[in-house]
């Protein structure tokens, strides 16, 4: 299903460019591999510019987080409440 970012009436104002964000914590990125807007290789490259851990949800929906998904709530919960980031790899 499709949200409300895949009706945004502003276009594309920034081109991809390289993100530099040194001194930063452990990152947590979430991708959805379907997702309608917003590739999934984007999300693998933006935690690996800033060094993160990415979250891949096997869905297709645009935004995942607090959604109701217990494999990707919890961990999300867990480290924004305990900054313990789940670990690279997870796979929901």
């Amino acid at each position: 299903p499709l949200d409300l970012c895949a009706f945004w009436p502003v276009p594309n104002t920034s081109e991809p460019h390289i993100v530099e964000a040194e001194g930063l914590p452990t990152l947590v990125v979430v991708s959805t591999t379907n997702d309608p807007a917003t590739p999934y290789q984007a999300g693998v490259e933006l935690a690996d510019q800033l060094r993160g851990d990415l979250v891949t949800y096997n869905g297709t929906q645009h935004t995942v987080a607090f959604s109701g998904v217990e494999c990707i709530d919890d961990p999300l919960t867990n480290y924004l409440v305990d900054l313990v980031p789940p670990g690279e790899g997870l796979v929901c």
